[in-house]
């Protein structure tokens, strides 16, 4: 019998398509209509290190200067660096889409499963892409919707030396109906009546019993008691195996305090967590603090 697992059914092998200094382009081993999509574009900084740094940022359309800013830091301080661009955001959207539209469009289950697992597989290509490139020595920082992502890649290769969260979080019930940012599902949701608050909470009370029965990182496709707890960040916490640095912006009204309470508490690894007195955007300005944190977290790993 054939087994379909979450992620784990696609090739993380990475084929180049194109290559220079400064950028790489990789065919995405995710199946994609779009065929912007189906190219990973990776944007590297070499500083001739065995140690090698993979930025995932958020959903969005905030510019890549602002973005770049973290894996050009972790170049000036000794890390090779590369910013990997998600896939249907900046040059990688769709035509007729801003960047970033595409992951909030719809609140059909296996849709948005395909967003996550697309993201996830590209980000685990780009992790065998910079190992062959640089070295074995990968760590993970990932923003927002870009912490998801990260986490769930280092969950599923445990090689991951090191892993950076910020302003991220977990568990559907407090992003779907606590998040300023999710309002367009929610209203989505009342359309078609896929979903309600009240039937959510219910469903999610048991999700920790999900979580007990997984022994591994291999998570099944339809067969959790609520479809989305197969893609959550939540989901996949305990099997991270890498040290891990959380920060969280109190006055955050994307990723609710809960969300990033469920996430940190469920990991068992090494881990630790710090407060920043701003809201999900203006986490930004504290960019400095979060870097400093995390790049001496990972050089005393």
């Amino acid at each position: 019998m054939n087994f379909m697992y979450f992620v784990k059914n696609y090739s993380y092998s990475p084929s180049i398509i194109e290559e220079n200094d400064r950028k790489t382009i990789l065919k995405s081993n995710y199946p994609c209509e779009f065929k912007e999509s189906s190219k990973i574009v990776l944007y590297k900084y070499n500083a001739n290190s065995n140690k090698t740094l993979l930025f995932i940022h958020g959903l969005g359309t905030n510019n890549l200067k602002y973005l770049k800013w973290f894996p050009e830091q972790f170049a000036k301080n000794g890390y090779n660096a590369a910013m990997m661009i998600l896939p249907y955001h900046f040059e990688r959207t769709p035509e007729g889409y801003k960047s970033g539209e595409l992951f909030l469009s719809t609140t059909k289950n296996e849709v948005l499963r395909s967003r996550f697992e697309h993201s996830i597989v590209d980000a685990l290509t780009s992790i065998n892409y910079l190992k062959n490139t640089f070295s074995n020595n990968i760590y993970l920082m990932g923003f927002s919707f870009g912490g998801f992502v990260s986490l769930m890649s280092a969950a599923i290769n445990n090689e991951i030396k090191g892993l950076s969260l910020a302003v991220t979080g977990g568990n559907f019930y407090y992003i779907t109906w606590k998040s300023f940012v999710t309002k367009t599902l929610r209203v989505q949701y009342e359309e078609n009546k896929e979903c309600n608050p009240k039937r959510c909470y219910e469903i999610h009370q048991k999700y920790d019993e999900y979580i007990n029965s997984l022994s591994n990182s291999n998570i099944e496709i339809d067969k959790a008691p609520m479809p989305c707890f197969e893609y959550d960040p939540s989901t996949f916490a305990k099997f991270i195996k890498s040290p891990t640095i959380n920060f969280r912006a109190l006055f955050d009204i994307f990723i609710p305090k809960k969300s990033t309470m469920d996430l940190y508490n469920r990991l068992q690894c090494k881990k630790e967590l710090y407060s920043i007195p701003s809201g999900h955007l203006t986490s930004y300005l504290f960019k400095k603090r979060i870097f400093n944190k995390t790049i001496t977290f990972f050089n005393n790993i």
